[in-house]
């Protein structure tokens, strides 16, 4: 699996601070786009999972595609 380093952010950032945020995000962004472009495919429970966890706090990775995808 892939660490990422993303955390979701409450409040206000401190200057400076949401450019680096949002270059960081459109960064992970084209990552992914490379992964959909590619043929990268999440199967839906495991994906609804990581979400899950993402939102409860819970630290993740990347969920792994398989190395020849069939949709389900």
């Amino acid at each position: 699996m892939t660490a990422i380093g993303f955390q979701q952010g409450r409040g206000s950032e401190p200057s400076g601070l949401p450019e680096a945020r949002l270059e960081a995000e459109a960064s992970m962004l084209a990552v992914a786009r490379q992964d959909i472009e590619g043929g990268r495919f999440i199967a839906d429970g495991d994906l609804d999972a990581w979400l899950e966890a993402w939102k409860s706090g819970e630290p993740v990775e990347l969920p792994e595609a398989p190395a020849n995808p069939s949709r389900r």
